[in-house]
């Protein structure tokens, strides 16, 4: 399908990776007006990434955290979170992730998440499964299905699906670990019940997505609509739930939004985010 080959994104993933590591703990970190952090590691390794991934694919456009939207909107794009995660990787702390996705028309066509401290690099591409390469062995990696939920089953979500989502029904264990990108290739490999999300950009979870998707897994939002890569789409104010399609139709029994939510995300739809449909 591709005129690449997956083995020099790994590649190109992987120099990223080292270049990371080098830097945590030796680089200036500054809040961007949304009050996140970026340092001089996201930027270098956005730049590392599409410099390495344009010579693979001319003509593709790029989306990325740092640089924005580069290219033509409707031509095949490579989707890139530089350091998911940041506030982690400023705070010495290993879980951060570097994500790549590849999408088009619509579709995660294949993607890329290393968590370089962790020494994970976990990937996918359409129709050829997903992959988990863990201190050098790789192995092909399924989502779990749950037929119910019992205390140890973990769900994890970032701290913007707190005020959306009523959890007081659901029996398992909650975690953020600091990065949606890792949270998704948990679901992938089959450590999660369910991953969501909320007021994510597509860099966010387009490398998680394919992963996701090649392992079992469904996604969409929790006014029922799938999940699509829109290279120019808004924050979403509705959260995103990622799961195998039978653990979404067991969730969907005990996730519900909160009864205040409605008007917090009235609110932010009014500030340009997509709005809940009815």
């Amino acid at each position: 399908m591709f005129s690449f080959e997956m083995e020099s994104v790994l590649d190109a993933v992987r120099e990223a990776s080292v270049l990371g590591r080098k830097l945590q703990g030796n680089c200036r970190a500054e809040l961007k007006p949304d009050n996140t952090f970026v340092t001089e590691a996201d930027l270098a390794i956005e730049t590392l990434l599409r410099e390495r991934l344009s010579t693979l694919t001319p003509g593709w456009s790029f989306l990325g955290e740092e640089h924005g939207l580069t290219g033509d909107p409707n031509a095949p794009a490579w989707v890139i979170d530089p350091i998911d995660g940041t506030n982690n990787f400023v705070k010495d702390l290993p879980i951060w992730t570097i994500s790549v996705g590849a999408v088009f028309e619509g579709k995660a066509i294949c993607g890329v998440v290393a968590a370089p401290v962790l020494g994970e690099v976990s990937w996918a591409s359409q129709g050829q499964g997903a992959w988990r390469e863990y201190n050098g062995e790789v192995s092909r990696i399924h989502a779990q299905s749950r037929d119910s939920l019992t205390h140890e089953d973990i769900l994890a979500y970032n701290t913007e699906v707190e005020s959306a989502i009523d959890f007081s029904r659901v029996p398992g264990c909650m975690r953020n670990f600091g990065s949606v990108a890792y949270h998704l290739t948990l679901q992938a490999r089959g450590a999660l019940c369910a991953a969501l999300a909320r007021r994510h950009r597509l860099y966010d979870v387009a490398g998680g997505m394919a992963i996701c998707l090649e392992a079992g897994c469904a996604a969409q939002y929790m006014d029922g609509r799938e999940w699509t890569a829109d290279l120019t789409a808004p924050k979403e104010a509705i959260p995103l739930l990622v799961a195998t399609p039978k653990s979404i139709e067991m969730l969907d029994g005990v996730l519900t939004l909160r009864q205040s939510a409605t008007a917090l995300l009235g609110h932010e739809s009014a500030a340009g985010e997509t709005p809940a449909r009815s």
